[in-house]
């Protein structure tokens, strides 16, 4: 089985039914729309959307789910994906917090990924340990055998906070500094210094260099690009 990860572009379509990007559409409307776009995106992949499992901010229990294609909505933060199940696309709504994907290897030699979305709140409640954590009960892979991926998301040059309220955990120390009155946040160095903590190779982290600021293709809340976009895990025999 081959692991697919595909972002949605602003080509796309917002990838969200929320009234505040539809603000003269009825909840029928907007929700119509939404199930369209889905069907348009997921369709050129050779997928079905009524597969999709979709992580968005709402998934704020600190536990981690398998995904299944019995079921597709979950509370947990962490949701876990397994070669065995293919064709099951896991998502991420967002806009500027990058996906993070952690994969693994069991003792079958079979692929078992943790998927998470890169908020400031879920990296501050230790999110990352959480992954770790759940795919060495998930695999008995130690830490340094596994790969993490992170999305794209805002450069330190964009990354524009108006205070460090919620950065209450010693993981951001050293990773942000003040500019006239506006704080500005490295949270690509902030989980690598983290997954670095947790015994991670460094040399199995990688970075989308994208950043959601300056490209047109990724929608963002630091610009007039508001919207949501899509990042996708899952495995199939082909690239999808």
């Amino acid at each position: 089985m081959k692991l697919n990860v595909f972002v949605s572009s602003t080509r796309d379509g917002i990838m969200s039914s929320d009234k505040k990007y539809f603000p003269k559409l009825t909840k029928e409307e907007r929700d119509t729309l939404y199930e369209n776009t889905l069907n348009r995106f997921f369709s050129k992949r050779g997928l079905n959307s009524e597969n999709v499992v979709i992580i968005t901010e709402k998934n704020n229990e600190y536990k981690a789910k398998t995904a299944t294609k019995e079921n597709k909505k979950y509370k947990e933060q962490v949701i876990v994906l397994k070669e065995t199940t293919p064709y099951l696309p896991v998502c991420v709504e967002t806009s500027d917090s990058p996906i993070i994907v952690a994969s693994a290897k069991d003792q079958e030699g079979k692929n078992v990924c943790a998927i998470a979305l890169g908020t400031i709140k879920n990296i501050n409640d230790n999110i990352l340990n959480l992954m770790v954590d759940t795919l060495m009960k998930e695999t008995d892979a130690a830490p340094f055998e596994m790969t993490f991926f992170i999305g794209a998301c805002p450069s330190k040059d964009n990354y524009q906070l108006d205070s460090i309220e919620e950065l209450t955990n010693p993981l951001w120390k050293g990773t942000y500094e003040k500019k006239k009155k506006k704080y500005y946040l490295d949270i690509r160095y902030a989980i690598f210094n983290q997954l670095l903590k947790e015994i991670v190779d460094p040399n199995c982290i990688y970075f989308d260099s994208n950043d959601t600021v300056e490209s047109n293709d990724y929608y963002s809340d630091f610009t007039e690009k508001k919207g949501k976009h899509l990042a996708c895990v899952v495995y199939t025999d082909e690239e999808v």
